[in-house]
């Protein structure tokens, strides 16, 4: 099916921290195989990276591993986390906030699309990424767990925002801020965060 792509995650530029991650021995170079394969087949591939406090430090390096070795992909999605399952359960290992990687994300997405690989930003609020990845951010969370913080009530670029997990009700960044209005921006119906947001 030409309409059908498929979605693999990446975890480092290595196996060290790929198998870490997923916990399983040998899954990154089981993985990276599977990916070649996929390519040799025609298949339509997209890269995942969920960016949590392991991944972090590594999006560079990451990227620059995918852009060397599999440059054949037909995009890269770097993904902010969403605090469900085991994630929930290691918040402590895994949660980092968006502001203190903003730097390495900056850094992979630049790399990645001067090297003319097509990346994207999943999962992330417009007031946490620099400016010039605006243009990479897309709304990708579902409708149905699609929520906003009383913050972005005032937000001129609500309307391009990705907005937040159902699940960021356990976690998020302390640092969202409204941008500036813009009275040419449409506005969306804001659904406020649950009163136990980020642990409290």
């Amino acid at each position: 099916n030409p309409r059908m792509m498929v979605g693999i995650p990446i975890y480092g530029a290595e196996s060290t921290l790929h198998d870490y991650v997923v916990q399983a021995e040998g899954a990154f170079d089981d993985t990276v195989r599977g990916i070649v394969n996929l390519g040799e087949a025609g298949a339509r591939t997209e890269i995942r990276v969920v960016v949590h406090k392991q991944t972090a430090p590594a999006l560079p390096a990451i990227a620059e591993f995918i852009a060397r070795n599999l440059p054949f992909v037909e995009q890269v999605a770097l993904m902010g986390l969403e605090m469900i399952g085991f994630a929930r359960a290691n918040i402590k290992e895994v949660w980092i906030d968006p502001v203190d990687y903003r730097a390495e994300l900056a850094e992979a997405v630049s790399l990645l699309s001067r090297r003319g690989v097509r990346v994207m930003i999943y999962n992330h609020q417009l007031c946490l990424l620099d400016r010039e990845l605006w243009a990479f951010a897309v709304p990708s969370i579902s409708d149905w767990k699609n929520e906003y913080h009383p913050e972005c009530a005032k937000c001129a670029v609500l309307d391009r925002c990705g907005g937040f997990f159902f699940s960021a009700k356990y976690r998020h960044s302390d640092h969202i801020e409204a941008v500036e209005p813009d009275e040419t921006s449409p506005r969306r119906q804001v659904l406020a965060l649950s009163d136990t947001a980020n642990g409290g």
